[in-house]
């Protein structure tokens, strides 16, 4: 028979197996994430070594992009199906064959797929991730705090890590790989206390045996208001990604060759930036102040310093507009989690999360592309300059689009 004392002892149990999973989780979301930007402070050593300019630059992270939305767009539901705990497994597995092709990588061609691999990765582990921590832990803007700090943090400890370790260590576009597949083995330890969180109920009839891959509508939530205020998140966070884009891709070598930083720990730290301030402003902002006003006012002021910064040229000041744009890079991402939190059904949370980040990887594509056109036909600043004209441009669209709506945000 139960004694008066069990039940406490019971649920201080629960409660830390639960901590314990959500920690589990946020790890190998954070070492995935971490994959993608392992090779921004490397991309300048593969250009000399096989001898391409920035527009290939451009090329081999849209390789990532390309990974990622086609990912989101054939199995962005697919945890929803199968369940969360197979997929992180599918994902960390891919991140791992991804750095193992990197290891051992010869020329563009083998750049291009583990550039690829990475992005399925990190298509699949975006929802899933964000959706199982959501499951685990019931207060919806811990659940974003968390799934957002997992995945910015892990975008800036890549970068970080591998512009130290190129400094530090003998063939870093090799030996930072070696380091992360031991971090990967490291998570897939972690994987093993990981439960099953996706609702079973909602898989009715077994259709979660029935799941097939096919290119998906984006999915939205009901109701028009819930459509637009969705939907100006989504348009406010795909131009926050035009400035991750950047930074992500051809930022190295304009610190490089237009601003005079040579060293590869610099370059991660002042590429890390961005990501590092996008983590801390979600983190010590006050909530009140996680709107989508706000983090435009930051994506602003930022990208007019970045600017100054080129044209100056002055690499204090682009770490200081560095700063206020990765800001609004985690303001205006964790302000669109709270909003796609809020409309989800429990029976496709995955399904219109991964649409959310759909919005945010597509973001990507047209302004970096644009960017590598217009740096080899108009040069490095005026190129710039368009970049933050379009970026501020769609920002002020999303504003635009989220006026009179439901405030989700506050939920």
């Amino acid at each position: 028979m139960l004694t008066a004392g069990h039940p406490p002892d019971l649920t201080a149990r629960r409660h830390a197996h639960r901590l314990l999973a959500v920690g589990a989780i946020a790890f190998v979301y954070t070492v995935v994430m971490a994959g993608g930007t392992l090779t921004i402070p490397l991309y300048v050593l593969w250009a000399s070594r096989y001898g391409f300019g920035p527009l290939t630059t451009v090329v081999v992270f849209i390789a990532y992009v390309v990974g990622v939305v086609g990912t989101l767009l054939v199995a962005g539901s697919l945890s929803d199906a199968v369940g969360r705990r197979p997929v992180l497994a599918l994902s960390l597995a891919l991140t791992a064959l991804s750095a193992l092709g990197f290891a051992l990588a010869d020329g563009l061609t083998v750049l291009l797929i583990s550039r690829v691999l990475s992005g399925v990765a990190t298509g699949l582990v975006t929802a899933t991730a964000t959706s199982a921590i959501a499951e685990l832990v019931r207060v919806p803007r811990t659940a974003a705090m968390l799934g957002t700090a997992a995945n910015v943090g892990g975008l800036s400890l890549g970068v970080v890590a591998a512009g130290v370790l190129a400094q530090c260590v003998p063939a870093p576009t090799h030996t930072v790989f070696w380091c992360y597949l031991a971090t990967c083995a490291v998570a897939g330890v972690s994987w093993l206390g990981i439960p099953e969180t996706a609702d079973k109920s909602a898989d009715k009839g077994g259709d979660r045996t029935r799941w097939r891959p096919r290119v998906r509508r984006p999915v939205l939530p009901d109701g028009a208001s819930r459509v637009r205020s969705f939907v100006a998140a989504g348009v406010l966070v795909a131009a926050s990604s035009g400035v991750n884009g950047f930074f992500s891709s051809l930022a190295p070598a304009f610190l490089r060759d237009n601003l005079g930083v040579s060293n590869f720990a610099v370059i991660g730290v002042g590429v890390g930036a961005l990501f590092l301030s996008a983590l801390l402003a979600q983190i010590a902002m006050p909530a009140a102040l996680l709107r989508s006003d706000i983090g435009t006012a930051l994506l602003a002021v930022g990208m007019i310093v970045v600017e100054a910064a080129l044209w100056t040229p002055s690499a204090p000041l682009f770490i200081v507009g560095t700063v206020f744009a990765g800001a609004a890079v985690g303001t205006l991402f964790r302000h669109g989690l709270a909003v796609t939190a809020a409309l989800c059904d429990p029976g496709n949370r995955a399904e219109l999360t991964a649409t959310y980040f759909l919005f945010l990887y597509s973001g990507l594509v047209v302004p970096v592309l644009l960017l590598g056109f217009a740096d080899q036909a108009v040069g490095t600043r005026d190129s710039s300059a368009l970049l933050a004209a379009l970026v501020m441009s769609t920002a002020l669209v999303g504003l635009a689009l989220g006026r009179h709506t439901e405030p989700t945000s506050n939920a």
